[in-house]
């Protein structure tokens, strides 16, 4: 089996194939027992516009709010009843709570008043070739192709800019009823100018199911990126990222350790590996995974050890050669319901021009 890629390499059990088809996929069963328990049920959802009272036992008597509502509706997240909590729409023995964290006590009745439907215009992309190209669909999640220079959603709601979500709300209209009401679908994001895959749940069981995968980085991501200089063949950077306390849009990093002894929340720790798979007589390409999810992760990392990714205008500076940061999420793979899932796809035309012109400067 194979995946056609312009690179001549292996990825893990990928090996690469004609370049006829961009997108190559494998699903595998898992041989040995899930980690996880099976828990994708098509049950456990709550009718919008619903009203629910439960009543608490000895054995749930001292449990935290949050944590009680989220084992009675292991389908929900708890930022979907902290939204409820702040509407005003949980209550104990009558009375509204404010907080998450209050403890409940044997006997209290705690109601529960679920929002009502979602109505969303979908935008009208008729004139519009957005360029998303769907790799693989599932009854309960979609892997998208992402082009460089869309936006996933929009920064704001006085934001007009076309995004994925438009997209993904005018071709798949059942996704305006999973996960958040201001990016419906989404679970994870790329920068607007990095191309590649994306995981898209298509159900609120999807959504909260790849929501856990990520939070316990149990979904393993690949991108391909273009640096500039030449970096070790292999390594890992361990840096802590944060706000850059000048630039608010860009993100800083710091020691590895910086978010121990930080009590703000933008400290987060970030760990990177990478290799080497060519180098170029000033470049490199890389193939970076990075083990944790932060803000502009790879972009900082590269950048922090003298590296900046090709075309960076944020952490490096604009190139002849390209005309945004040369980064693209090449691979994809997780566990989905007892079946192992891997996708990647080649990157794209501006991507490979690049390597081809490095390429052939190459000493």
């Amino acid at each position: 089996m194979g995946a056609c890629c312009p690179f001549d390499f292996k990825f893990n059990s990928f090996i690469m194939y004609s370049r006829r088809c961009p997108y190559f996929y494998t699903i595998t069963k898992k041989l040995k027992k899930a980690n996880r328990e099976n828990k994708m049920e098509k049950n456990g959802m709550i009718a919008p516009n619903s009203t629910v009272r439960l009543l608490v036992t000895s054995e749930q008597n001292s449990l935290r709010l949050d944590k009680f509502v989220g084992t009675q509706f292991p389908l929900y997240s708890r930022t979907f009843f902290q939204r409820l909590i702040d509407e005003k729409c949980i209550s104990i023995n009558g009375k509204p709570v404010s907080k998450p964290s209050i403890h409940i006590k044997t006997g209290d009745a705690v109601t529960i008043k679920f929002p009502p439907e979602r109505t969303i215009e979908p935008v009208n992309l008729e004139q519009q070739d957005l360029g998303v190209v769907i790799a693989y669909k599932h009854e309960h999640f979609l892997i998208i192709d992402k082009p460089a220079g869309l936006l996933v959603h929009a920064a704001s709601s006085a934001s007009t800019a076309i995004t994925l979500v438009d997209w993904l709300l005018a071709h798949y209209q059942e996704i305006a009823h999973v996960g958040y009401i201001d990016r419906p679908g989404i679970v994870h994001r790329l920068d607007k100018d990095t191309s590649g895959l994306m995981v898209i749940p298509r159900t609120q069981y999807a959504h909260k199911y790849f929501g856990e995968l990520f939070k316990n980085r149990e979904i393993h991501k690949t991108y391909l990126a273009v640096v500039q200089g030449h970096p070790p063949k292999e390594g890992t950077i361990d840096l802590s990222i944060t706000r850059n306390q000048v630039t608010r849009h860009k993100m800083a990093a710091v020691e590895p350790d910086a978010y121990r002894h930080n009590t703000s929340s933008t400290v987060r720790p970030a760990v990177t590996h990478y290799q080497v798979l060519e180098y170029f007589e000033e470049h490199a390409l890389v193939q970076a995974k990075p083990v944790t999810g932060r803000t502009h992760q790879i972009r900082v990392h590269f950048a922090s050890i003298g590296h900046p990714l090709e075309g960076d205008p944020v952490y490096g500076k604009k190139s002849k050669l390209i005309k945004r940061q040369a980064l693209h999420a090449h691979a994809i793979s997780f566990l989905f319901n007892d079946l192992e899932h891997n996708y990647n796809v080649q990157p794209p035309e501006d991507f490979e021009k690049l390597t081809k012109l490095l390429r052939e400067k190459k000493v």
